[in-house]
């Protein structure tokens, strides 16, 4: 085991990491922008479905995060792809909760502790994010 290459390499694992992490922190806030009621007081105040959407929209996006770190070949190509991916994932997300809200506000039905809807809908953001970071590839 060759510890030189690892300390040579460890400048790249901080730097991907951050900007991973800033990328996430990004995808997290427009999908904060785009809910109709405070994720975070919601929570505080112990709605177990905002939490369980919330979970599932996070692990969404890290699916598609690890997807371009994995495929980039520089920070530029990783910046790109994960906006790119994000962006995709979020319409995704809105389209396929438009379609199974045809007759239902699920919005509404998460923000009264809907546990079903909430995990319904964090479960597709993990799907969602399953298929966009499929498709990033060279």
């Amino acid at each position: 085991m060759d510890l030189t290459f690892y300390l040579q390499t460890f400048d790249h694992f901080i730097i991907y990491l951050a900007v991973s992490l800033v990328l996430f922190l990004i995808g997290t806030y427009i999908f904060k922008l785009l809910t109709p009621y405070s994720e975070r007081e919601q929570i505080k105040n112990g709605n177990t479905a905002v939490s369980l959407k919330l979970l599932g929209k996070m692990a969404g996006l890290v699916v598609v995060l690890q997807s371009a770190i994995r495929h980039s070949i520089n920070l530029v190509d990783l910046a790109i792809w994960a906006l790119i991916a994000i962006i995709v994932q979020i319409v995704l997300h809105l389209v396929i909760e438009y379609i199974l809200t045809r007759n239902t506000n699920l919005a509404k039905e998460v923000e009264k502790g809907n546990i079903a809807v909430g995990l319904l809908l964090g479960g597709v953001s993990v799907l969602v994010g399953m298929i966009v970071a499929a498709t990033i590839s060279y």
